[in-house]
C-alpha cells in the first residue's frame, strides 16, 4: 500500500516507474501524468517532478490545466479549482486535434485567402472551440454523476481521459495505466475501442476497476452515481458489522 513519503522519496519512486514506462512504451508513444501541487507547501511535488522529468528521455509537450467547477473554499487565499496534467512524448507519436462542446461565438482575425478577405469562422474546421491546454468544459466528478464511484476521491472525469486517449492513440491500440484507482482509464478505453492494461497496488481499487468494467459491459453504466461497487455485500451486513468497517448507521 502507499505510505506517506518525503518529497525526495516520492521523486525517487517516480523516477523508477517513469523509466520502466519509457522502456515498455512503443517507439512512438504519449505519456500523460496527473499530478497535484500543494499550494501551502511550495507547490510540491509538481516542480520536483518536472525537474526529474527534464533529465529523462521523454520530451515535454504541454502543461494542461483542468478547471474544476467547484473547489475547496477559503477566505484567506484564492479558491483552489485546478488540476494539473503533464503531457510528454517518446519518439514522434501522432496527435489528433480535439474539439470541445463550446460553440464559437467570437469573430475576428481577418485575413486574405485566395484573394478573398475571410473571417476566422469561415476558415474553421469545426463549429466548436478547439481544445487547448486550459480545459474549462469538463465537469469534475461528484455524486450526482453516473460515472461517480463512491470512495474514489482521486477519480478523474471520464471525458478528460477519453479526450487524451482520442488525441494520442488509434482504435485498437494499447493504453496502459499503472494507477487504476476507480478504473476510469479502463472504462474510457472500452468506450473508445482501445485495449487497456491497468493495475493498482491496492487490491481494493483493483477490484473496483474490475467491477467497473463488468458494470459497463452488463448494465451500460459508467459508474454507480450515489451507490457503490459493493452495495450488494454491504446490504448483507448488520449494523454492528457495518460499524466495524467504519460505516455509521
Amino acid at each position: 500500500m502507499f505510505q506517506k513519503q518525503t518529497v525526495k522519496e516520492f521523486i525517487e519512486w517516480c523516477n523508477k516507474w517513469i523509466q520502466n514506462s519509457y522502456d515498455i512504451l512503443a517507439e512512438n508513444s504519449a505519456l500523460y501524468v496527473w499530478l497535484g501541487a500543494d499550494q501551502n507547501d511550495n507547490f510540491q511535488p509538481l516542480p520536483q517532478f518536472m525537474i526529474m522529468m527534464s533529465v529523462t528521455d521523454f520530451k515535454s509537450r504541454s502543461f494542461i490545466t483542468m478547471r474544476n467547477q467547484r473547489g475547496y473554499g477559503t477566505q484567506k487565499n484564492w479558491m483552489a479549482i485546478r488540476q494539473e496534467l503533464l503531457y510528454y512524448t517518446k519518439g514522434n507519436p501522432e496527435y489528433k486535434v480535439q474539439y470541445t462542446d463550446i460553440p464559437k461565438i467570437l469573430k475576428g482575425y481577418y485575413k486574405e485567402v485566395e484573394g478573398k478577405i475571410t473571417e476566422t469562422s469561415e476558415r474553421s474546421k469545426s463549429d466548436t472551440i478547439r481544445s487547448g491546454n486550459v480545459w474549462v468544459d469538463i465537469q469534475q466528478v461528484f455524486y450526482r454523476m453516473e460515472e461517480n464511484v463512491n470512495g474514489c476521491y482521486g477519480q478523474k472525469p471520464l471525458k478528460s481521459i477519453e479526450r487524451i486517449i482520442r488525441a494520442s492513440s488509434l482504435e485498437g491500440e494499447l493504453i496502459t495505466d499503472f494507477f487504476s484507482h476507480s478504473g476510469t482509464t479502463l472504462i474510457a478505453a472500452e468506450r473508445t475501442n482501445r485495449r487497456c492494461f491497468t493495475i493498482d497496488i491496492d487490491p481494493l481499487f483493483a477490484e473496483i476497476s474490475i467491477r467497473s468494467l463488468e458494470h459497463l459491459r452488463t448494465d451500460g453504466k459508467s459508474g454507480w452515481q450515489a451507490s457503490n461497487p459493493f452495495a450488494k455485500e454491504l446490504s448483507e451486513l448488520n449494523n454492528k458489522e457495518l460499524e466495524e468497517i467504519g460505516i455509521t448507521v
